[in-house]
């Protein structure tokens, strides 16, 4: 949920820890909005995490919400084509050169060579290290909503004939060995959590069948907590009325994996977040637009649950 308040280069603002700490009563855990981990894979404003530049804005942050007596976990990103020549000076890039489905106005992007791939893995590690640095309880890889790692993962924009396209377990390989360099950042101990969009919902996209495969596939390389959502946009499926809109993929990968998952999706309901969690049908859930327009939901949530258990 980027909220645009960081600065145009990427610091941390007054505004943005004011927007966070406001939020932090309440929630058993905070994710912060994506930070860019490379310049080329950026978009704007976004907090930025590709240089320890950032590390004295980001610890502000930290130490504000644990002051909340909250743990907080940092998203990091490349944006890949969903960025513009416009903001990094240069032709966007992606696996292959094929505009991104869900936006008109994107431009045609360049091809990733291979080397290049390794540039991008090292450098999702060295922002790990520097989300760690940073005094973060965990750190959230973003591999969802067209972003780069699910324009590689996703059929209709990979189009590669190498080690990183055709099959599933090609077009999962960066986000493997992204996580792989992550864990070998942060340590054993340290949570890793994936963003993870199971299914395109596009003809010819992604299905979610190779989602839940993906899935386990990521949970072998590392990660230890699964937060499913899905779309090339992250919008509301088309023709989907109501809340927990991708609850559906969350409870097909937690049939298939060992680790905690996630259920988002424009969950607003105390009562509806609580009973998708004691139907097991996933382990947690996350809140996003209903946070945004009342910073105190989650405080009004559990007054509201606890009222319904002592009545």
């Amino acid at each position: 949920m980027r909220s645009r308040k960081a600065s145009l280069e990427g610091y941390v603002t007054d505004e943005l820890v004011a927007h966070y700490t406001d939020m932090a009563v309440g929630p058993g855990l905070v994710i912060i909005e994506h930070a860019y981990i490379d310049e080329a894979g950026r978009v704007s404003p976004q907090l930025g995490v590709c240089d320890d530049r950032f590390i004295p804005g980001l610890s502000r942050l930290t130490d504000a919400i644990h002051a909340r007596g909250t743990p907080v976990i940092l998203q990091i990103s490349h944006a890949g084509c969903k960025s513009a020549s416009i903001i990094i000076g240069t032709r966007p890039t992606a696996p292959s050169a094929v505009k991104i489905p869900t936006s008109l106005e994107a431009e045609v992007p360049r091809a990733l060579e291979r080397e290049e791939i390794d540039g991008i893995v090292q450098a999702f590690g060295d922002a790990a290290e520097r989300v760690v640095k940073s005094g973060f309880d965990g750190v959230e890889i973003h591999n969802a909503h067209g972003f780069l790692l699910s324009q590689f993962t996703s059929p209709l924009m990979n189009k590669r004939d190498d080690e990183y396209g055709g099959s599933l377990e090609n077009r999962i390989r960066l986000s493997v060995r992204s996580v792989k360099a992550i864990r070998r950042m942060v340590g054993k101990d340290f949570p890793i959590l994936c963003r993870f969009g199971a299914e395109d919902l596009l003809p010819g996209g992604l299905k979610v069948s190779e989602g839940i495969e993906m899935a386990s596939l990521l949970v072998e390389a590392g990660v230890d907590v699964l937060d499913v959502t899905g779309g090339m946009g992250g919008a509301i499926p088309r023709g989907v009325k109501g809340q927990g809109f991708f609850i559906p993929q969350a409870e097909a990968i937690k049939r298939a994996v060992n680790v905690p998952v996630i259920g988002v999706g424009g969950i607003v309901s105390p009562d509806f977040a609580d009973e998708v969690i004691r139907k097991g049908r996933v382990d947690l859930v996350a809140v996003g637009r209903a946070m945004l327009r009342d910073p105190h939901w989650a405080v009004k949530a559990l007054k509201a649950l606890n009222r319904m258990v002592e009545g």
